[in-house]
């Protein structure tokens, strides 16, 4: 949320917009979807509840056959017939059990033709069908159950569709062969009282049935049922849930039933097409609704953005021209037309330009009488300066001094008047810049004079290469820190103090100056603090100004990381680094201080 309050009201508004006009057809979508899915499933129940009529039908039928079976082959009559071998008792056995066999069939219209056959090879049949029940009794199953035995289409003009069901029979009663098997029974059912149940329920115009058992089609209103059937997938499970699938250049919703007692299964197959029709008026409807009411709210929202972003737009161009430092903006109005919460801003702030003007004014005149001030503190300062000693007279007096000391053979006297000489000439000097080498002799004269107030107690080594000399520094860098080195590391020590003063350039081509001493060194909290003062840059108050006004210059002068770095330890000695930007040699250099003191 954090984000989105971050982008610009242009930004914001649009994307409002975009959510808006999106949400619309997702809806419509949306529903559009959900009304299809009942649709489907509405019709997934009724084929669901047809189907499981057509089922039931299925079943009961089948029951009822096996009654009729069971009731036949082991009736005393059947089994004396399927038993006897005597010709002329055959024939009479015959009679009785086509009559028994016609009071069978008189109870089921559906029964075409019921064929008894003996392992003698006896046989009796209603309607004389026996070609195929010498086939069918070899490959029979060794129970005494009921069997659905396959579907033989219709193959002439008078011809019917049949459903064979056959069933081994064993001998029972009191006979030899009690428990053998003695023969074979067929029943042949018209396949049209299954037909008129398919067609005599209702359905949605369009709907594919099929009937099928394990060797082919059984019933199927299509023209081309095999053909429709293979392009069924395999997503067509049992249990009625219906699967969307792609049969040729049409959707159907596919449903699929098992008929265990003929090893087949009903298959549906319903358009999507069809079932659609009445939703592609709801469709159409809905994409007009959706332009008319993208229309509708377009025009109050242009006019909302216009009103809107339109005087923001000036108000932001306005205040850049601002920002330009151009004061004479301040002397114009800016003008808003807009919700009469963009005229109160424009309003407020034409006050506060008047206002900012006259501030301004008071400002320019309150600066000037500053500077005015401070030219005068400054003439002031510089007449003060004027009336001390003139340094060129004091100089003159120490070179007097030198002349002096010569003649009188002092030479100790000599040696401090030259240095002190030297640094002061160095001190006026009016450049900003000088070589590195002559930085390193105002620090030897330092030293010098040092040494000249402790004689014997300090000995100091200097090292420049030769082709760092000429390299320009700011001027008085070294003097400062070789005063701290001498004054508050070497003198507390007493005799033995060394002081190194080396230059060499780092690994990143800057470089480094080092100041090294053996002297007391500093305590670790005194080192924390004095390392803090110099990160921040300021100055600490009475303290090691010289530093810190080195520290700052080289920062301001060359920027980061140049400056002043400090390593110390109490009892052996302090390091200071001073970086500078150098000739820009990437060759790893001597890093100042490694040499053995």
């Amino acid at each position: 949320m954090s984000r989105f309050n971050k982008l610009s009201i242009r930004t914001q508004v649009l994307l409002i917009g975009a959510l808006i006009v999106a949400i619309i057809p997702f809806v419509i979508v949306r529903v559009y979807q959900q009304s299809s899915a009942t649709i489907i499933d509405q019709n997934t129940e009724y084929n669901t509840e047809l189907v499981s009529i057509l089922k039931q039908r299925v079943s009961a039928n089948y029951a009822s056959v096996s009654a009729l079976m069971m009731n036949l082959g082991y009736d005393t009559t059947l089994q004396k017939f399927l038993l006897e071998s005597d010709k002329l008792k055959l024939y009479d056995l015959s009679q009785k059990v086509e009559s028994l066999m016609s009071v069978v069939r008189n109870t089921n219209p559906d029964i075409l033709d019921i064929v008894a056959i003996g392992r003698a090879g006896s046989y009796t049949s209603l309607a004389g069908r026996s070609q195929r029940v010498q086939e069918l009794m070899a490959t029979a199953s060794g129970d005494g159950t009921v069997h659905y035995r396959g579907y033989s289409p219709p193959d002439k003009v008078l011809d019917k569709g049949k459903l064979l069901f056959g069933m081994n029979i064993f001998a029972s009663g009191d006979t030899q062969f009690y428990g053998e098997r003695i023969g074979y029974i067929l029943v042949i059912l018209d396949i049209k009282s299954i037909h008129s149940a398919f067609e005599g329920y209702p359905r949605l115009a369009g709907t594919n049935f099929f009937m099928t058992d394990d060797k082919g089609v059984i019933y199927a209103n299509s023209d081309e049922p095999e053909s429709m059937l293979g392009k069924i997938g395999t997503d067509a499970t049992d249990g009625g849930k219906a699967s969307v699938q792609k049969i040729g250049r049409k959707k159907y919703a596919v449903q699929t039933f098992e008929l265990p007692e003929i090893s087949g299964k009903i298959v549906t197959a319903v358009p999507i097409h069809n079932l659609m029709k009445e939703l592609e008026r709801l469709r159409k409807t809905s994409y007009w609704l959706l332009v008319v009411t993208l229309l509708v709210v377009s025009i109050p929202y242009t006019m909302l953005m216009m009103n809107i972003l339109r005087p923001l737009t000036r108000l932001i161009r306005f205040m850049k021209r601002l920002k330009g430092g151009n004061l004479e903006v301040l002397h114009d109005k800016v003008d808003l037309k807009g919700y009469a919460e963009i005229e109160v801003i424009s309003s407020e702030f034409n006050t506060m330009l008047a206002r900012i003007n006259d501030l301004t004014d008071q400002l320019v005149d309150t600066t000037a009488k500053l500077y005015e001030l401070d030219l005068e503190k400054q003439r002031a300062e510089y007449a003060y300066l004027q009336s001390q000693i003139n340094p060129h007279f004091l100089s003159n007096t120490l070179d007097s001094i030198k002349g002096i000391a010569i003649v009188k053979g002092n030479h100790d006297i000599f040696e401090m008047t030259t240095a002190l000489s030297s640094m002061l000439r160095y001190s006026i000097k009016g450049k900003d810049e000088v070589s590195l080498a002559d930085e390193f002799k105002i620090a030897e004269a330092c030293v010098k004079i040092h040494q000249g107030r402790f004689p014997g107690r300090i000995s100091f080594k200097m090292i420049c290469p030769a082709e760092l000399q000429d390299i320009p520094v700011p001027r008085m860098i070294l003097q400062p820190i070789v005063e701290n080195a001498l004054g508050h590391g070497l003198e507390p020590r007493g005799r033995g103090g060394v002081l190194l003063i080396s230059a060499a350039v780092n690994a990143d081509g800057r470089l480094e100056i080092g100041v090294e001493d053996n002297g007391v060194g500093i305590e670790p909290s005194r080192l924390a603090q004095l390392t803090e003062l110099l990160s921040s840059g300021k100055a600490e108050p009475g303290g090691h100004i010289g530093v810190s006004n080195v520290n700052n210059r080289l920062r301001l002068k060359y920027g980061e990381p140049c400056g002043i770095r400090l390593h110390s330890e109490p009892g052996r000695g302090t390091q200071v680094v001073l970086t500078l930007a150098g000739p820009g040699a990437q060759a790893p250099g001597r890093r100042p201080g490694h040499e053995a003191v």
